[in-house]
């Protein structure tokens, strides 16, 4: 009898695996129970980490063996991806794993014995490029001595305090040394894109140090918040079944629109500035046209309403003859000062029967600012539930935010 060779055993063992878990993925799932149903996620969580350390090997023999040469493809990761269906960056992924792991060959045992988890290894494989040559198996067998008990997520942290185990006595100072690399590679990763829908939406990715995301997060977290949302909207107005994507989202969108133009550089112009063409004898009335961003794009009567009430509006006034007369003021939110002089004449929200303090009200335009009001003090403290009820009293859509 012919004895089969290793790579044939190896391909004979992976078909096999393959028909029969296809068979159970088959079979009446309905009749587990919760242990069994347990106790087959567990197995099949071991089954992922036996399948990546094969995946790994597999790869890292074909790169040795230059497998991809006959087939016309220019390296094992566009060969792979050609023949898993899958795209060129995931095989370069796959490929760039397969030869981090197989420079940890502790690392690469215990995730084929699915002692650890891919996730884990990772974070593991990760964590001990960072530290010099000599210290790495040590970094590696408490590593994963950790990820016994501990998740990804968690070893991750460990391994960014990996030196307060190989060296307490410098620890901070290698830990700064290595957060500093770490800074500096992720600067030069920053991305930032965005395209046009024809649904009125624009889509974005981006890319961002650790420190920005952090304070980004925390922004869109405060915003967001139940009692800012109640506070800026009134009762009711927080929505406890919208879902924290949906959530971050309208958070982003009010961020951006509380940013002012004193808080740009001179030469970007203003971001919040919207440019609306009106007739003189339309000054005082409503605004009903359509604004005109700098950029080109045009947004509702609506939208402009809301950020004339809050962000500031230029309009640029025509006579008959279309000759511009005026360019209306932009100053939108009154100075420190006059927030100050008008809270020592109105000490409360004016809306009767409120006893919100003036130091938590927004300053409302009397006339509306809308209609051609000015930042003077002539303002009235109104809290935010009252400041929106009167804008919505008198058509105009309420402002979010403190002016």
């Amino acid at each position: 009898m012919e004895m089969a060779t290793p790579e044939a055993s190896v391909a004979a063992l992976t078909h096999a695996a393959r028909t029969a878990l296809g068979a159970a993925a088959g079979g009446e799932v309905w009749r587990l129970g919760a242990v069994e149903s347990l106790t087959v996620l567990r197995e099949l969580a071991e089954l992922e980490a036996v399948t990546a350390a094969l995946k790994a090997q597999v790869l890292v023999h074909a790169e040795a063996t230059g497998a991809h040469q006959d087939t016309g493809a220019e390296s094992v990761a566009v060969w792979h991806a050609r023949a898993t269906r899958t795209t060129v960056a995931q095989g370069r992924a796959a490929m760039r794993e397969a030869l981090a792991l197989d420079g940890r060959p502790d690392v690469a045992s215990a995730l084929a014995s699915a002692a650890i988890n891919p996730a884990q290894v990772k974070v593991i494989v990760d964590a001990v490029a960072e530290v010099p040559e000599e210290d790495r198996d040590r970094a590696s067998t408490y590593l994963l001595s950790e990820a016994t008990t501990h998740h990804a997520k968690d070893l991750r942290v460990l391994g960014r305090r990996i030196w307060e185990v190989l060296d307490p006595v410098a620890a901070d100072a290698r830990e700064s040394a290595a957060l500093e690399r770490q800074e500096a590679r992720a600067a030069q990763r920053v991305r930032f894109s965005m395209v046009e829908h024809d649904d009125g939406t624009m889509e974005g990715w981006f890319r961002v140090p650790v420190l920005h995301g952090a304070m980004l997060r925390k922004m869109l977290v405060a915003i967001g918040a139940p009692k800012a949302k109640r506070a800026a909207e009134g009762a009711g107005s927080y929505d406890p079944t919208l879902r924290t994507p949906a959530r971050w989202g309208q958070a982003f969108c009010d961020l951006i629109e509380r940013i002012q133009d004193t808080d740009l550089p001179d030469r970007a112009g203003c971001g919040a500035t919207v440019v609306v063409t009106m007739t003189i004898e339309n000054l005082t009335q409503q605004l009903q046209q359509a604004g005109l961003l700098d950029t080109g794009e045009k947004i509702s009567a609506t939208a402009a309403r809301r950020l004339a009430a809050r962000a500031g509006i230029i309009p640029a006034v025509l006579d008959g003859t279309g000759m511009v007369l005026d360019w209306g003021h932009t100053r939108r939110f009154h100075t420190r000062a006059q927030r100050l002089a008008i809270a020592t004449m109105h000490p409360t929200c004016v809306h009767p029967g409120c006893d919100v303090s003036a130091s938590h009200c927004e300053i409302d335009h009397d006339p509306p600012w809308e209609s051609g009001g000015g930042t003077d003090l002539t303002g009235k403290p109104r809290c935010p539930k009252h400041h929106r009820e009167r804008q919505r009293d008198r058509g105009t859509d309420p402002p979010r935010g403190v002016s």
